[in-house]
């Protein structure tokens, strides 16, 4: 029996990245766990200061089996944007399906959306979009874009025909139904809705006040519960837009 897919291969075959880091500093990266706890390949200063490896950004990408990710362990960003546009002109000439995954910067998304125009057949936009609540999105990704932004960035790229999607993994409060409600109209493929994995290991709490701990943890842990997990599912699985990470399937297999 084959392997059931999880984490980015949900999603696609291929992920092409060009950097190592990101500026976002999102607390629960898993990204950021791999480099710098896990593997020890960088410290934490240096992976909040990225440096892009050319050699990727130059790469003479040929056609991959599949759809190709880009990018999966950083964002794209006004600083990188440049780098970004030249590795996904490259992918595309090459015949890729890409998929942009991204905590989208309005600047960001209007200059690929007409830089890259002519391949829009190919091209999927999905957005990472946690929480309306700008004080919980800047506690847990601290550079990242606010909601207001990326919901304009979300509807920009619909009303320019690209195809669209949104990622609220994690989901980081109780408030999914609204977030979901939030940003339909502008989804023409997908929502999916994911867990923070691997709590203890990724978010590092030393660095947490008593007063983060009860307002931003401790609230997310209780909307993580099997109990809250099914009541999200019980409430939106009938949608058609709806998809559900790993992370919720292992709480609501019995249910299906």
């Amino acid at each position: 029996m084959a392997k059931k897919k999880t984490g980015t291969r949900e999603w696609a075959e291929v992920n092409v990245n060009i950097q190592q880091g990101c500026e976002h500093g999102c607390r629960y990266c898993y990204a950021r766990y791999n480099a710098v706890i896990r593997f020890k390949r960088c410290t934490a200063e240096q992976w909040r200061n990225p440096v892009i490896d050319n050699s990727r950004v130059d790469k003479n990408y040929g056609k991959f089996k599949g759809i190709v990710m880009f990018p999966s362990t950083h964002d794209i960003t006004p600083k990188n944007l440049s780098e970004c546009l030249c590795a996904l002109r490259r992918l595309l000439d090459a015949g890729n399906q890409v998929l942009i995954v991204s905590k989208p910067h309005w600047s960001c998304i209007t200059l690929i959306c007409e830089t890259l125009k002519e391949y829009r057949s190919k091209i999927m936009f999905r957005f990472t979009i946690g929480s309306m609540n700008n004080e919980i999105l800047s506690f847990w990704e601290p550079n990242a874009p606010n909601f207001k932004e990326r919901q304009a960035c979300l509807r920009y790229t619909y009303f320019c025909h690209y195809p669209t999607s949104v990622s609220c993994e994690p989901y980081l409060d109780a408030n999914v139904i609204d977030l979901y409600l939030a940003v339909k109209p502008w989804i023409t493929n997908s929502f999916w809705i994911g867990k923070l994995r691997g709590f203890e290991r990724r978010v590092d709490t030393s660095v947490i006040t008593a007063e983060q701990e009860d307002k931003f943890i401790k609230p997310l842990k209780a909307a993580q519960t099997d109990g809250a997990v099914r009541e999200i599912y019980n409430q939106l699985a009938a949608e058609r837009l709806v998809k559900w990470k790993d992370s919720i399937r292992e709480v609501i297999k019995d249910e299906n």
